[in-house]
């Protein structure tokens, strides 16, 4: 300890860089010249973050991770680190509204109208395409709770596949079951409506645990909570279509 406090007093007085490598269990030290760092062994910063701001292409102003210049408001390329809730404008959190979301898609859509590009450069043009598109695909996965549930699982490197078999046997014979009620509902009016209603439910209740796992930071447990809704989700896209098919208007 002594030694290490040492060379670092030492390093500062004349000047140089100390850096302490561990390898194979056994302490090797090294100094460079402040004004010569060799740019191998600097430790890359995220492209994007806060420490490493990037210049406007058009007026080379310095900007963070605004889709718009902050001086010259001309539309710039999308950080390649930019999430969905990053492009909408709103904090990553499972509990978002969908009033929210509405307000913050509507603005964005109005600043990307291709009508306010028509006489801008060809790069422009080529971005306001890129970004509206971008803020579409945002805006379709975050305003819908499975979707939403399943990107967020995403962003902390979890997928769950087409075909999982992460499921109960209890839970899947309660699907089961479900699905022989709607066929057993044939053309009944009341009974789909029911059957959607209770569906209804059993979805808003799944996205409020869902919220509440995000909440903890209890990402297996949102897995196995949005692998249900998988199915439930499933179920109400079967409904859906019955009721469309059978031309039920509430």
């Amino acid at each position: 300890m002594y030694l290490r406090r040492t060379l670092f007093n030492l390093a500062k007085k004349y000047n140089v860089l100390y850096f302490n490598c561990t390898q194979q269990q056994s302490l090797k030290s090294y100094y460079v010249d402040k004004t010569h760092i060799p740019s191998l062994i600097i430790i890359r910063a995220p492209r994007y973050s806060s420490d490493s701001p990037l210049k406007c292409w058009n007026c080379n102003f310095i900007y963070k991770s605004d889709l718009f210049c902050t001086k010259c408001k001309v539309l710039q390329e999308p950080p390649e680190n930019l999430t969905y809730f990053d492009v909408m404008g709103i904090s990553k959190s499972y509990d978002v509204t969908f009033t929210e979301i509405q307000k913050k898609y509507k603005a964005l859509q109005k600043q990307l109208h291709p009508d306010k590009f028509s006489n801008k450069s060809e790069k422009e043009k080529q971005l306001s395409e890129t970004l509206s598109s971008l803020v579409n695909e945002a805006y379709s996965t975050l305003i819908n709770p499975l979707k939403r549930g399943l990107y967020m699982l995403k962003l902390n490197g979890v997928t769950i596949s087409e075909e999982t078999d992460n499921v109960h046997a209890e839970f899947l014979m309660e699907i089961m079951e479900k699905n022989e009620e709607i066929e057993d509902a044939g053309s009944d009016e009341e009974k789909i409506k029911k059957l959607m209603q209770e569906n209804e439910t059993v979805l808003n209740t799944l996205t409020m645990k869902i919220a509440n796992a995000f909440k903890q930071n209890d990402i297996k447990k949102a897995e196995v909570l949005l692998i249900q809704m998988k199915y439930y989700d499933s179920i109400n896209g079967k409904l859906k279509k019955l009721k469309y098919d059978l031309g039920i208007v509430e």
